[in-house]
This record gives C-alpha cells, sequence and structure tokens, in this order.
C-alpha cells in the first residue's frame, strides 16, 4: 500500500530525498489540485498520469495507486469539479434571501468554460466507457443534483409545480452551460453573434428566469 509519496529537492550541491507524510485523502487531494491546474493551462490532451506526478512531485506510481490511470484520474477530476460547482450553486440558493440569477449563472457559466470543465466532461461522454462506468464519487455527484432540487423548487411560487419546474430549469441551466463552455465561440461567430453578447448571453438566459422565480 502507497500511504505515501516521495519527493526529490535537488540543491546545487546535492541531490537528497526527503520523504513528505501525506495521508491518502491529502494526496489525492494534491492530485486532483494538480490535474485541475495542468487541464486549465493545457486542456484535455495535457492531463495524465506522468505529467500531472511530475508537477506534483510525486512518483507515477503514487497516481496510479490512487486513481488506476490516466481516464480514471481524468473522471475522478471532473466529478470532483462537478462536486466543487454544484455546492456553490446550492451555497449561493440558500444564503440569500432574493437570489440573483443573471449573477449565479454568470459564474456557472464561467466556471464551467475557463477551467476546462465543460471540455473534459465532453471529452469522458465520447471517448468510451470510461465515464459511463462511473467514478468513486458519481454517487455524491447525483445526490447533490437531488439536493439541489428542492433547494431551487422553494423559490418557485406555489402556482407552478415546484418540483417539476426546478428540474426543467436544472436541465435547460445545465444544457446551456455545457454547450456554451464546449463550443459557444466558434458557435457564435459562425451565427454572427458578436463577442460581446456572447458574454451577456448567461445573465440574459438569468433574467428570463425571474418570472419563474419569487425572487
Amino acid at each position: 500500500m502507497l500511504a505515501f509519496w516521495e519527493c526529490e529537492i535537488v540543491s546545487k550541491s546535492e541531490r537528497k530525498t526527503v520523504r513528505k507524510r501525506r495521508s491518502p485523502e491529502e494526496a489525492r487531494a494534491e492530485i486532483l489540485s494538480a490535474a485541475q491546474a495542468r487541464l486549465r493551462e493545457f486542456g484535455v490532451g495535457g492531463l495524465n498520469v506522468a505529467d500531472v506526478a511530475r508537477d506534483c512531485g510525486m512518483s507515477h506510481a503514487t497516481v496510479i495507486h490512487h486513481f488506476g490511470n490516466t481516464a480514471g484520474m481524468r473522471t475522478a477530476l471532473v466529478e470532483h469539479m462537478t462536486d466543487v460547482l454544484l455546492r456553490d450553486v446550492i451555497i449561493a440558493l440558500q444564503q440569500s434571501d432574493s437570489p440573483n440569477p443573471p449573477d449565479i449563472l454568470r459564474q456557472l457559466f464561467a466556471a464551467l468554460s475557463e477551467g476546462g470543465h465543460a471540455r473534459l466532461l465532453a471529452w469522458l461522454a465520447v471517448s468510451g466507457d470510461e465515464f459511463s462506468q462511473g467514478a468513486p464519487h458519481s454517487d455524491q455527484v447525483a445526490n447533490l443534483f437531488a439536493e439541489l432540487v428542492p433547494v431551487l423548487a422553494s423559490r418557485i411560487p406555489d402556482h407552478l409545480d415546484q418540483k417539476a419546474t426546478a428540474k426543467r430549469i436544472i436541465f435547460l441551466t445545465a444544457t446551456a452551460a455545457l454547450g456554451y463552455g464546449i463550443g459557444g465561440e466558434p458557435l457564435a461567430a459562425v451565427m454572427g453573434v458578436s463577442s460581446e453578447e456572447a458574454q451577456e448571453f448567461p445573465a440574459w438566459l438569468g433574467e428570463l428566469l425571474y418570472p419563474l422565480l419569487e425572487g
């Protein structure tokens, strides 16, 4: 069992190995943090076990121990990023008496597009069986979606089917945000939508949702 990992510290005069103690949870968190940084900088093509291990200062075997292979690491990363994103949305809805849909959607769309989240999700969805087989946190993400529905439903007027409307809003928002993150810029260019208009789309969509919420 690889409970710990080693990294090398190189000085001008000598090379020596220092054993740094990490719990499995800490090692996993550091690997995912490094993987997310590589995704942001290099895209999906730069997201592999060898480079992430090097960036962490960990051995290749340590990363393999926690995630199995590059596909497993990519799947775990998209699950982790989705988990964080959903928690942020739930907190935003719970903490404000009058949540602002344009602001929430602006932040949601940015989180999916700017860090490579949407592109990684799309790549996993079309690259084979690795995503459909699930990952350690897939149940947790599903539970967060289930938690989000009643939180949003509580903001919807009583005369509507609150739960069904909440699900439709979440589905509409998720599909729009993913499409925006994957191919929003080239699609906007083909359609003659200016860069400024494309950037304002998330807030515009949020404005459309105002009538469905008590506000």
